[in-house]
Protein backbone atom coordinates (compact mmCIF):
# COMPACT_ATOMS: atom_id res chain seq x y z
CA UNK A 1 0.00 0.00 0.00
CA UNK A 2 2.89 2.83 0.76
CA UNK A 3 3.99 1.96 -2.55
CA UNK A 4 0.87 2.68 -4.44
CA UNK A 5 0.63 5.62 -2.40
CA UNK A 6 3.95 7.14 -3.51
CA UNK A 7 2.71 6.28 -7.34
CA UNK A 8 -0.45 8.42 -6.48
CA UNK A 9 1.40 11.29 -5.32
CA UNK A 10 3.73 10.66 -8.14
CA UNK A 11 0.80 11.05 -10.65
CA UNK A 12 -0.89 13.89 -8.78
CA UNK A 13 2.41 15.81 -8.67
CA UNK A 14 2.58 15.49 -12.50
CA UNK A 15 -0.73 16.58 -12.60
CA UNK A 16 0.08 20.06 -10.93
CA UNK A 17 3.16 20.59 -12.78
CA UNK A 18 0.99 20.35 -16.06
CA UNK A 19 -1.63 22.90 -14.39
CA UNK A 20 1.37 25.52 -13.32
CA UNK A 21 2.69 25.53 -17.43
CA UNK A 22 -1.24 25.44 -19.15
CA UNK A 23 -1.16 28.55 -16.72
CA UNK A 24 1.83 30.53 -18.03
CA UNK A 25 1.11 29.65 -21.65
CA UNK A 26 -2.63 30.61 -21.29
CA UNK A 27 -1.12 34.11 -19.54
CA UNK A 28 1.38 35.13 -21.94
CA UNK A 29 -1.23 33.73 -24.58
CA UNK A 30 -3.57 36.78 -22.85
CA UNK A 31 -0.69 39.40 -22.87
CA UNK A 32 -0.18 38.94 -26.66
CA UNK A 33 3.28 37.61 -26.16
CA UNK A 34 2.75 35.05 -28.95
CA UNK A 35 6.80 34.21 -29.53
CA UNK A 36 7.41 33.98 -25.34
CA UNK A 37 4.82 31.27 -25.48
CA UNK A 38 6.04 29.83 -28.15
CA UNK A 39 9.51 29.54 -26.88
CA UNK A 40 8.43 28.94 -22.93
CA UNK A 41 6.50 25.66 -24.90
CA UNK A 42 9.32 24.40 -26.53
CA UNK A 43 12.34 24.43 -23.62
CA UNK A 44 9.70 22.87 -21.21
CA UNK A 45 8.96 19.84 -23.88
CA UNK A 46 12.93 19.95 -24.42
CA UNK A 47 13.56 19.49 -20.85
CA UNK A 48 10.62 17.04 -19.91
CA UNK A 49 11.39 14.83 -22.74
CA UNK A 50 15.39 14.37 -21.34
CA UNK A 51 14.16 13.75 -18.12
CA UNK A 52 11.69 11.19 -19.04
CA UNK A 53 14.14 9.61 -21.66
CA UNK A 54 16.82 9.24 -19.49
CA UNK A 55 15.15 7.81 -16.85
CA UNK A 56 13.77 5.36 -18.64
CA UNK A 57 17.08 5.02 -20.55
CA UNK A 58 18.35 3.58 -17.00
CA UNK A 59 15.83 2.20 -14.87
CA UNK A 60 14.10 -0.90 -16.13
CA UNK A 61 11.61 -1.16 -13.65
CA UNK A 62 8.25 0.45 -14.61
CA UNK A 63 7.18 1.64 -10.75
CA UNK A 64 10.86 2.83 -10.00
CA UNK A 65 10.85 5.29 -13.44
CA UNK A 66 7.39 6.32 -12.82
CA UNK A 67 7.80 7.39 -9.36
CA UNK A 68 11.27 9.15 -10.55
CA UNK A 69 9.86 11.07 -13.63
CA UNK A 70 6.69 12.08 -11.23
CA UNK A 71 9.51 13.49 -8.28
CA UNK A 72 10.96 15.08 -11.14
CA UNK A 73 8.14 16.92 -11.89
CA UNK A 74 7.01 18.12 -8.24
CA UNK A 75 10.72 19.13 -8.33
CA UNK A 76 9.70 21.60 -10.84
CA UNK A 77 6.88 22.76 -8.92
CA UNK A 78 9.32 23.60 -6.00
CA UNK A 79 12.17 24.79 -7.98
CA UNK A 80 14.51 22.45 -7.17
CA UNK A 81 17.07 20.70 -9.71
CA UNK A 82 16.42 16.99 -10.17
CA UNK A 83 19.42 15.40 -11.64
CA UNK A 84 19.71 11.74 -11.59
CA UNK A 85 23.32 10.83 -11.76
CA UNK A 86 25.25 10.13 -14.26
CA UNK A 87 26.38 6.52 -14.37
CA UNK A 88 22.99 5.04 -12.92
CA UNK A 89 21.38 2.21 -14.02
CA UNK A 90 19.13 -0.08 -12.23
CA UNK A 91 18.10 -3.50 -13.86
CA UNK A 92 15.49 -5.80 -11.82
CA UNK A 93 17.22 -8.63 -12.67
CA UNK A 94 20.42 -7.54 -11.05
CA UNK A 95 18.64 -8.58 -7.37
CA UNK A 96 14.94 -9.10 -7.10
CA UNK A 97 13.79 -6.67 -5.15
CA UNK A 98 10.41 -5.88 -5.03
CA UNK A 99 9.10 -2.86 -6.13
CA UNK A 100 6.87 -2.18 -3.76
CA UNK A 101 10.24 -1.72 -1.43
CA UNK A 102 11.73 0.30 -3.65
CA UNK A 103 9.42 2.83 -4.67
CA UNK A 104 8.70 3.07 -0.60
CA UNK A 105 12.36 3.71 0.37
CA UNK A 106 13.33 5.96 -2.71
CA UNK A 107 9.81 8.06 -2.42
CA UNK A 108 10.26 8.69 1.33
CA UNK A 109 13.85 9.62 1.02
CA UNK A 110 13.04 12.16 -1.96
CA UNK A 111 10.51 13.74 0.12
CA UNK A 112 12.79 14.32 3.42
CA UNK A 113 14.94 15.67 1.19
CA UNK A 114 12.07 17.85 -0.48
CA UNK A 115 10.92 19.07 2.77
CA UNK A 116 14.26 19.78 4.12
CA UNK A 117 14.75 22.03 1.10
CA UNK A 118 11.20 23.33 1.83
CA UNK A 119 12.55 24.31 4.90
CA UNK A 120 15.40 25.94 4.08
CA UNK A 121 13.75 28.01 0.90
CA UNK A 122 15.63 29.48 -1.28
CA UNK A 123 17.33 32.38 0.21
CA UNK A 124 20.50 31.32 -0.74
CA UNK A 125 21.48 32.51 -3.98
CA UNK A 126 22.24 28.94 -5.62
CA UNK A 127 19.00 26.96 -6.59
CA UNK A 128 18.41 24.11 -4.35
CA UNK A 129 19.23 20.29 -6.12
CA UNK A 130 18.51 16.99 -5.58
CA UNK A 131 20.68 14.16 -7.29
CA UNK A 132 19.58 10.97 -7.45
CA UNK A 133 21.57 7.77 -8.30
CA UNK A 134 20.39 4.42 -8.15
CA UNK A 135 22.77 1.84 -9.08
CA UNK A 136 22.92 -2.00 -9.98
CA UNK A 137 25.53 -4.88 -10.96
CA UNK A 138 24.52 -8.42 -10.03
CA UNK A 139 23.44 -9.33 -6.48
CA UNK A 140 23.67 -5.89 -5.48
CA UNK A 141 21.74 -2.31 -5.44
CA UNK A 142 23.54 1.25 -4.65
CA UNK A 143 20.54 4.21 -4.08
CA UNK A 144 21.88 7.71 -2.83
CA UNK A 145 19.23 10.31 -2.39
CA UNK A 146 21.70 13.92 -1.90
CA UNK A 147 19.68 17.05 -0.98
CA UNK A 148 20.89 20.54 -0.33
CA UNK A 149 18.76 20.95 1.81
CA UNK A 150 19.15 22.51 5.70
CA UNK A 151 20.31 19.38 7.10
CA UNK A 152 20.78 17.74 10.32
CA UNK A 153 22.38 18.40 13.55
CA UNK A 154 24.79 15.51 15.27
CA UNK A 155 22.37 15.14 17.74
CA UNK A 156 19.24 14.61 15.88
CA UNK A 157 21.35 12.21 13.71
CA UNK A 158 21.47 9.80 16.10
CA UNK A 159 17.39 9.64 16.79
CA UNK A 160 16.38 10.27 12.73
CA UNK A 161 15.11 6.22 12.77
CA UNK A 162 13.55 6.31 15.91
CA UNK A 163 9.50 5.86 15.70
CA UNK A 164 7.82 8.94 15.84
CA UNK A 165 10.99 11.13 15.82
CA UNK A 166 10.48 14.30 14.05
CA UNK A 167 11.83 18.14 13.96
CA UNK A 168 8.18 18.57 11.91
CA UNK A 169 5.88 18.81 15.11
CA UNK A 170 3.93 16.19 16.46
CA UNK A 171 2.14 13.34 14.06
CA UNK A 172 5.11 13.39 12.02
CA UNK A 173 8.49 10.70 12.09
CA UNK A 174 7.22 7.39 11.25
CA UNK A 175 8.82 7.70 7.31
CA UNK A 176 12.61 7.11 8.31
CA UNK A 177 11.87 4.70 11.07
CA UNK A 178 9.35 2.76 8.37
CA UNK A 179 12.22 3.19 5.44
CA UNK A 180 14.79 1.57 8.04
CA UNK A 181 12.42 -1.42 8.89
CA UNK A 182 12.04 -2.44 5.38
CA UNK A 183 15.68 -2.25 4.44
CA UNK A 184 16.55 -4.48 7.88
CA UNK A 185 13.98 -6.46 6.86
CA UNK A 186 16.26 -7.96 3.72
CA UNK A 187 19.36 -7.53 4.80
CA UNK A 188 19.82 -4.22 3.49
CA UNK A 189 22.21 -0.92 4.91
CA UNK A 190 20.89 2.77 5.17
CA UNK A 191 23.90 5.44 6.03
CA UNK A 192 23.57 8.85 6.14
CA UNK A 193 26.05 11.97 6.56
CA UNK A 194 24.88 15.49 7.23
CA UNK A 195 25.92 18.95 7.19
CA UNK A 196 23.57 21.73 9.04
CA UNK A 197 22.79 24.57 6.37
CA UNK A 198 24.51 22.61 3.85
CA UNK A 199 22.63 19.83 2.78
CA UNK A 200 21.90 14.99 3.59
CA UNK A 201 23.37 12.30 1.94
CA UNK A 202 21.43 8.93 2.38
CA UNK A 203 22.88 5.72 1.10
CA UNK A 204 21.43 2.62 0.73
CA UNK A 205 22.87 -0.42 0.37
CA UNK A 206 21.08 -3.75 -0.83
CA UNK A 207 23.52 -6.89 -0.97
CA UNK A 208 23.12 -11.02 -1.52
CA UNK A 209 25.61 -11.18 0.36
CA UNK A 210 24.32 -9.92 3.16
CA UNK A 211 20.69 -11.95 2.92
CA UNK A 212 19.11 -14.17 0.53
CA UNK A 213 16.43 -11.89 -0.81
Amino acid sequence: MSGTRYLVDSMRANNHDFTNKLHVIMGLIQMEMYDEAVSYIENISIVQRQTISKIMSVVDEPAVAALLIGKSARASELNIKFTLNDGSNYSKNDLMLPPELMVTVIGNLIDNAYDSMNVKGNKETAQNELHIGIYSKKDSVLITVEDTGEGISEDNKEHIFENGFSTKGEGRGTGLHHVKELIDSVGGKITVESQEKVGTSFTVLFSKEEKVI
